[in-house]
């Protein structure tokens, strides 16, 4: 008797241990995008998930980020049991622990020469790098989204995992976009952001996906300013409906009056040998 498609049963039809499958490594933040691919891990694939999450002392929003991911954890542990075991406790790193790495900052900068790339990108690299995580899943690159133009001629879809997700080629190591990018799997390449939230709605899981926070101006996450930079975006990609309107308004008038005067403002401050707070 031959082992089976599970790999039940050896020649000698004494049963075989299936192979384990190996947790996924996630960089969670709390936010909308990596907490929808949490789900889709835990509650479609029936993986176990290790969620990454890095400190910055310096970061506005690392409490109601923290706070996000914690009601996350206890809604999920209510409503489906199972994820108990399956969703692995957080895995917490200070960013000040990071060493520099002058090849992955020479190639973050020639990219953003180019194009515009959070900073974010750089250090996730270095985090990436020196904790030896090999296929950090980061949800970043929808197919409407800048990351997603960045790495796109770089990137192979792999089922490896048992779900497609994309990675960039060995082929091209040599290249600034690998330093920076390689390394690193992006499972929401081929969806748009909207998607999204067409995916949650049909699978019930919009009301966790509420608990998300992306504000940085918020202290706890649940009340989104609507005008500070994730607010804005948020606005732009079409999930304005999470800020509350009296903040939308605000936003408003901020996008019209105040955000057009920030540069020829700092620019001024930098003439003058001063810096913008």
């Amino acid at each position: 008797m031959s082992a089976d498609s599970n790999g039940s049963m050896s020649d000698t039809g004494v049963p075989m241990r299936q192979a384990a499958v190996p947790a996924v490594n996630l960089l969670w933040t709390g936010g909308w995008d990596s907490s929808f691919q949490l789900l889709q891990l835990l509650l479609l694939h029936g993986r176990e998930v290790v969620p990454h999450y890095l400190l910055d002392p310096t970061r506005s929003s690392t409490r109601a980020e923290l706070a996000a991911m914690e009601r996350i954890r206890h809604r999920l542990f209510e409503q489906y049991p199972q994820t108990r075991t399956s969703l692995k406790p957080l895995q917490c790193f200070d960013m000040a622990d990071l060493a520099p790495d002058a090849r992955i900052a020479d190639a973050y900068d020639r990219i953003r020469a180019q194009t515009f790339l959070g900073n974010q990108y750089e250090w996730l690299a270095r985090f990436r790098d020196q904790r030896g995580i090999a296929q950090l899943e980061l949800a970043a690159g929808y197919r409407d989204g800048r990351i997603h133009h960045i790495i796109e001629p770089f990137v192979l879809r792999s089922d490896a995992g048992g779900y497609g997700t994309w990675r960039l080629g060995e082929e091209h190591r040599n290249t600034n976009e690998f330093t920076v990018f390689g390394g690193f799997s992006f499972p929401l390449f081929e969806l748009k952001k909207a998607e999204t939230a067409e995916i949650a709605g049909a699978q019930g899981w919009l009301e966790i996906l509420k608990l998300t926070c992306f504000c940085h101006r918020s202290p706890d996450g649940k009340a989104p300013c609507g005008y500070c930079n994730p607010c804005l975006y948020a606005v732009d990609e079409g999930f304005g409906w999470r800020i509350p309107r009296r903040n939308r308004v605000k936003g408003t008038f901020y996008r019209a009056l105040v955000r057009p005067m920030k540069a020829p403002v700092k620019a001024a401050l930098r003439h003058l040998g001063m810096r913008a707070r």
